[in-house]
């Protein structure tokens, strides 16, 4: 049985995987620019690839609260396999309109990093001929953080204004790089527990799973899964082999004060998506964080079209900083 068992996890994993490689290749125009691709292009480099339906590529940077003063790079690179064909001058700037582009358009609410947490020194670059990058350091101030700062949600944005060489990235020219403490809850973590499916009861939960929790804010994580290629879906046995809930991922937020869990919602919108789900929180039993032992205990629902579709029953154990 354990045989099957881990055959079919196998060849479920090699459909994941296959599912994922297709996503990537169907998405590839909205990559940054490769090497062998278009020449001549100016862009800010070490960013997720953006969407279509995002206004700016958004960089999510997390650290610890006693990481003391800590560097952020923002990268400029000139494409093409040949490098500059001359010193090739960049002149960046901040741009707050690059925060409230990304508010209106997602929903977000992203506020500009107060100056009092970061030094620029200065917002020229050179990238020598021949060469093809060149490094725009942020210093972050995080001993100047309040408790207040602990619970907003920062950003800089980032655009390159002018460059005496080739043309500004019309994608990847501006960013946003979401500036985050890492609050208590943030770790890696094991999760065990059960899923009780409401529609069909052969389906189980896969546990043991390792596990992200990713600050998102003072007092939100975002879950993201290790195990199964899928980090944001989550996987279940269907009795006969492996599957995942696509368009479902939860989002645990705690209150600083108590400890206590008070809601949990799903990553790709509630009941927003096309499948219709969304997350809710198990108000008849004990949700809380346990700082003594650092684990979790949270019982929560998938609500798929209004009606509870399953139950999650979970304890997340701790095993160790992002």
């Amino acid at each position: 049985m354990n045989m099957k068992r881990n055959i079919n996890k196998l060849f479920g994993l090699i459909l994941v995987l296959s599912s994922i490689t297709l996503a990537s290749c169907v998405n590839d125009a909205d990559s940054i620019f490769q090497d062998n691709g278009s020449s001549g292009i100016v862009e800010i480099f070490n960013i997720p690839a953006r969407s279509t339906s995002t206004p700016s590529a958004l960089k999510s940077l997390a650290f610890a609260a006693d990481a003391g003063e800590v560097e952020i790079p923002i990268v400029v690179n000139y494409t093409g396999v040949n490098g500059a064909p001359e010193d090739i001058k960049v002149h960046l700037n901040l741009d707050e309109t690059i925060i409230s582009t990304y508010n209106d358009s997602l929903g977000t609410n992203y506020t500009a990093l107060p100056s009092r947490l970061y030094t620029i020194d200065g917002y020229d670059l050179t990238i020598p001929k021949g060469q093809k990058k060149d490094t725009l350091i942020i210093k972050l101030h995080l001993p100047n953080y309040t408790s207040a700062d602990y619970s907003e949600s920062y950003a800089l944005g980032i655009r390159i204004e002018s460059t005496t060489k080739g043309t500004v990235s019309g994608n990847y020219g501006s960013a946003l790089f979401q500036i985050l403490v890492k609050n208590k809850y943030d770790g890696v973590y094991q999760v065990n527990g059960t899923y009780q499916d409401y529609v069909n009861s052969l389906f189980t939960g896969a546990y043991p799973q390792t596990v992200d929790l990713i600050t998102t804010s003072g007092n939100v994580v975002e879950l993201q899964y290790q195990d199964y290629g899928l980090p944001n879906n989550y996987v279940f046995y269907t009795g006969t082999s492996y599957s995942y809930f696509s368009n479902w991922s939860p989002i645990f937020t705690f209150d600083n004060t108590t400890n206590k869990a008070t809601a949990v919602t799903n990553y790709y919108g509630q009941g927003t998506n096309s499948s219709k789900r969304s997350g809710q929180i198990d108000v008849t039993t004990d949700n809380y964080y346990d700082p003594a032992t650092k684990t979790i205990h949270i019982t929560y629902y998938l609500v798929q079209n209004g009606s509870l579709r399953g139950k999650f029953t979970e304890v997340y154990t701790y095993t160790g900083a992002r």
